[in-house]
């Protein structure tokens, strides 16, 4: 049985789609000399004469080009060499403008009767041992070249950093493998048995959660199987990027919560910063889809059915509704507080400009006529402290202690009104049809 093993990687840096957009080739250079020794993919038409191809767009043999911006920044082969493992294979090398990487590995000729039941206490033992030195290599190969890129594309304008965010996957890792079993038989974990399968041509495929079969398969067809499971693993990337973030977001603000002008600014940053992103990712990646082949959007959608990809795409537009409509709601609870103080304030200062008004004019109507006149002015501006500082002071606290008092009066009352019992109804019996009137009789 042959089995064929596409990894998912994460990479250390994101993508600019915009930057990307507008020069490719700034970041497709630096990016392929990241990864030493790789041989690029053989485009299907670069031995033919492709002269008359420039007088029309859509059509093929280069439909992405036809896109803004191409899904592979990076798709060749590769050989790594591990003599301490005693592992020497060739892998394709696949890196998305998503900032997500792919490795495709063929693992040695095995038994058909592996034990193939990894996801199960105690099972699946024979295909990890199978597995273990080619996890290893591939593993310390991933981080040399996430190294070199971190040195390498950084810099670039196109370019920046990932940053290790609250509950996000980590970078630089290997985050999971997904095994394209050939021709496997009867032998097949139970994923697999339970996933959902789709025909491309007389190639039957079954997609499971960490497993896929094909019967009978072409390279051909096997080529379109792994480019299309490598679609649906991007968006499901996508989709549960947007996720963690939005799901973070809502702790914070359940937990924390905006209580204050400069969190809230803070928090609505983030907040636009994430939905632009999701927004922005999810229509590059939609706009992509459109230009891929049948037989490669047939196992795409397969993947995503198995895996619930869809449906945890609508419920993560939901969450980001939510997560909107929730902060417009603290943000307006906080507005109407600092109104309200302000609104005390207001009072405060115009109930001090009245006294004021009141002393002045005394001060001025007894300033010439009475022979005290110079005593009271010393009490006047003691008075207008006073005033003032109870202004300020005094009457927001009674305002506050006001509105705690009724807060407690209306709870007193609430609980009072439960702890009544209701009245009990009397239950009408029930009439027979004896008991009921004869309409039949008039007069």
């Amino acid at each position: 049985m042959r089995i064929i093993a596409v990894v998912t990687f994460s990479l250390p840096v994101d993508f600019l789609l915009s930057s990307l957009i507008e020069d490719r080739a700034a970041v497709v250079e630096p990016l392929r000399a990241c990864f030493p020794g790789l041989r690029p993919a053989p485009s299907e038409h670069d031995d033919g004469d492709d002269s008359a191809d420039e007088h029309i767009v859509l059509d093929y043999p280069e439909p992405n080009h036809a896109a803004r911006i191409e899904n592979a920044v990076l798709d060749g082969t590769v050989r790594i060499q591990d003599a301490e493992l005693g592992v020497d294979f060739t892998a394709r090398i696949y890196v998305s403008s998503l900032s997500i990487g792919f490795a495709v590995l063929e693992l040695p000729e095995c038994p058909d009767d592996i034990d193939l039941h990894i996801d199960k206490p105690g099972r699946g033992q024979e295909l990890r041992d199978l597995e273990a030195p080619y996890r290893k290599a591939l593993g310390r190969q991933i981080r040399i070249w996430c190294e070199h890129m971190k040195r390498t594309l950084v810099p670039l304008d196109a370019v920046s950093e990932r940053q290790a965010g609250d509950g996000m996957l980590p970078a630089e890792r290997m985050l999971w493998w997904h095994r394209i079993l050939i021709d496997p038989g009867e032998n097949v974990p139970v994923s697999v048995r339970v996933g959902v399968t789709c025909t491309l041509g007389a190639t039957s495929c079954t997609v499971g959660y960490l497993f896929s079969r094909i019967e009978d398969p072409d390279e051909e067809c096997l080529q379109e199987y792994i480019n299309g499971l490598i679609l649906a693993s991007q968006n499901w990337l996508i989709i549960d990027d947007a996720t963690r973030l939005t799901s973070t977001q809502l702790m914070r603000i359940e937990v924390d919560g905006p209580d204050n002008q400069a969190e809230i600014d803070r928090q609505y940053d983030e907040i636009l910063d994430l939905t632009d992103k999701a927004t922005f990712r999810s229509v590059i990646f939609s706009e992509s889809i459109r230009y891929t082949s049948n037989s490669q959007l047939t196992v795409k959608n397969t993947v995503d059915q198995a895996w619930g990809i869809s449906d945890e795409g609508r419920t993560l537009t939901d969450r980001m509704a939510a997560l909107r409509e929730i902060f417009n709601l603290r943000r307006e609870r906080v507005a109407n507080r600092r109104d309200e103080f302000r609104n005390k304030v207001i009072v405060a200062l115009t109930s001090l400009t009245i006294v004021q008004c009141v002393f002045v004019w005394y001060d001025f109507y007894t300033e010439d006529k009475v022979k005290a006149a110079p005593e009271p002015r010393p009490f006047i501006a003691f008075a207008v402290l006073a005033v003032f500082i109870g202004g300020l002071v005094v009457v927001p606290v009674a305002a506050a202690l006001a509105r705690r008092l009724a807060r407690r009066v209306r709870r007193y009352v609430r609980r009072r009104r439960s702890s009544v019992p209701a009245p009990l109804r009397r239950i009408p019996a029930q009439r027979s049809v004896s008991d009921a009137p004869d309409r039949r009789r008039v007069g």
